[in-house]
C-alpha cells in the first residue's frame, strides 16, 4: 500500500512540474513580444481563464514573450521581469509591429457578447452621461488611462470607455527616435529586451530609428529592416504625428446652474454617487453653493461642484434652478423606430410598459448613466439613455 501511495505522489509531482515548467522548445526568445498596457497590474494564471490558479502578476510596461497562439483571448507567456510562465489576458498585451507613424495607442471595442454595445461616457463613471454606443470592431485612439477607464477619441467624440472592454491593437508606434548616447560611442541592439541578450548590431550616435513598441527600460525598434531592442534611456523621440487635440480641461459640459436651497440654513445637501438616498456621499454643500448642471431631472439632477471637483446627483427639491426650463424634457431618437419604456432599468427584469416612437418628447425625472427615468403619456418608467437627445 505504501509503495502504491508513493508512486501516486511521485506521479502527481511529475504532473505538477510538467505544468509549471515552460516548454523548452519555446523558451528561447523565438516568441512574439508584447508589453503590458492599459492596466497597472496583470494577473498570471495557470490556465486560460480567470478561475485558474494565480501564479503572480506583471506590471504595466513589463515585457512579455507570447509563446503560444491565442486561446479564448488568452496567451501562454513568459514574463521577463519575474521569470514566471503562465496565461495572461490578451486584452492587456500590446504587440509590436511596423505600422504607420500616425497609428498611436489604438484600441478596439471588444465586448464578450458580440451583440452587445459599449457605452461611451462623459466621465469615468457608470453614472455618467452616455455620449454614444459602439459595437465590436470600432476603433478608438486612447489618450490616457485612469483607474479602469480609457479616455478616448472615437468618431469625432471624446469620452470614456471601460478598459476591460477594449482590446489594445498592435503598433504603439510614436514615429522616429534618435540614438543619443551623449558621447561618440555606439548603442547596442539586442535580440530581447535584456542587457544580457544576444547582440544584433551596434549603431552610432545620431542614428534615426523607427519605434515599434515601448516597454520598461527597452524599446522595440527597426533600423534598415533590422528589428531589435535598445535601451530607452539612450533614445530621444522625435517627429511623432500628433493625436487630435485633447480637451485641456475634462470638466463636464454644463448648461445652466443650481444653487443649494436647504429648508434649514444649518443643514447641508449631499452630493451622491448615484441618484439614490442610499448611494455613497461624495460631497456636502451648504446653502448658497452653486452647482453646475450636467443633466436636469424633476426628481434628481446630475451636477458638477467646482469647489469639490466632483460630479454626482442631488435631489432637485433642495436646489433653485437658474437658466433652465421649468420642466426638463428629452426627445426620443432611434431612427424611424421606437424605444421601449420599461418598469425597471433592465432589459431582463424590466417589462415593457409601452413603445415610444422617435420624435416624441418625454419628461426627464431622473437622468442616469445607461438608463433614464422618464414620464410619457401619464406613465413613468425607464428608457435607455443612449436613445434620448
Amino acid at each position: 500500500m505504501k509503495t502504491g501511495k508513493m508512486k501516486l505522489k511521485a506521479l502527481a509531482l511529475m504532473l505538477l512540474i510538467a505544468i509549471l515548467l515552460p516548454p523548452l522548445s519555446l523558451a528561447d526568445g523565438s516568441g512574439q513580444w508584447a508589453v503590458v498596457k492599459g492596466t497597472s497590474t496583470l494577473n498570471i494564471r495557470s490556465g486560460p481563464n480567470t478561475e485558474a490558479a494565480w501564479l503572480g502578476k506583471a506590471y504595466e510596461g513589463d515585457w512579455v514573450e507570447i509563446l503560444t497562439t491565442e486561446t479564448n483571448g488568452w496567451h501562454y507567456c513568459h514574463v521577463l521581469s519575474n521569470g514566471i510562465y503562465g496565461y495572461m489576458s490578451g486584452n492587456y498585451l500590446s504587440t509590436g509591429g511596423k505600422t504607420p507613424s500616425s497609428s498611436q495607442n489604438i484600441g478596439v471595442v471588444n465586448n464578450p457578447v458580440p451583440t452587445q454595445f459599449l457605452n461611451l461616457r462623459a466621465f469615468p463613471s457608470y453614472s455618467a452621461q452616455v455620449l454614444g454606443i459602439f459595437y465590436n470592431g470600432v476603433t478608438c485612439q486612447i489618450l490616457s488611462y485612469n483607474d479602469g477607464w480609457y479616455y478616448v477619441y472615437v468618431n469625432g467624440i471624446y469620452g470614456y470607455f471601460r478598459s476591460e472592454f477594449i482590446r489594445l491593437q498592435g503598433g504603439q508606434q510614436t514615429g522616429k527616435a534618435v540614438i543619443a548616447t551623449g558621447n561618440s560611442g555606439k548603442l547596442n541592439m539586442r535580440s530581447q529586451p535584456l542587457a544580457s541578450a544576444a547582440l544584433l548590431g551596434q549603431f552610432s550616435n545620431g542614428t534615426r530609428v523607427d519605434v515599434l513598441l515601448k516597454g520598461n527600460s527597452f524599446w522595440l525598434v527597426e533600423i534598415n529592416g533590422l528589428q531589435g531592442f535598445m535601451a530607452s534611456s539612450f533614445l530621444r523621440e522625435e517627429g511623432a504625428e500628433p493625436l487630435p487635440p485633447v480637451k485641456p480641461d475634462p470638466a463636464p459640459v454644463t448648461k445652466g446652474y443650481a444653487v443649494v436651497s436647504n429648508p434649514s440654513a444649518a443643514s447641508y445637501l449631499n452630493l451622491r454617487e448615484t441618484p439614490s438616498t442610499a448611494a455613497k456621499v461624495l460631497a456636502q454643500y451648504y446653502n448658497g453653493v452653486r452647482l453646475e448642471m450636467i443633466e436636469q431631472g424633476e426628481i434628481w439632477c446630475h451636477v458638477y461642484g467646482k469647489s469639490s471637483g466632483k460630479n454626482g446627483y442631488v435631489m432637485t427639491k433642495f436646489v433653485t434652478l437658474y437658466g433652465l426650463p421649468s420642466v426638463p424634457t428629452g426627445t426620443v431618437s432611434n431612427g424611424s423606430s421606437y424605444v421601449n419604456l420599461r418598469t425597471q432599468p433592465s432589459k431582463k427584469t424590466g417589462t415593457v410598459i409601452q413603445r415610444v416612437w422617435s420624435g416624441q418628447t418625454v419628461t426627464i425625472l431622473i437622468p442616469g448613466g445607461e438608463w433614464t427615468k422618464i414620464r410619457y403619456n401619464g406613465s413613468e418608467g425607464y428608457m435607455m439613455s443612449a436613445f434620448l437627445k
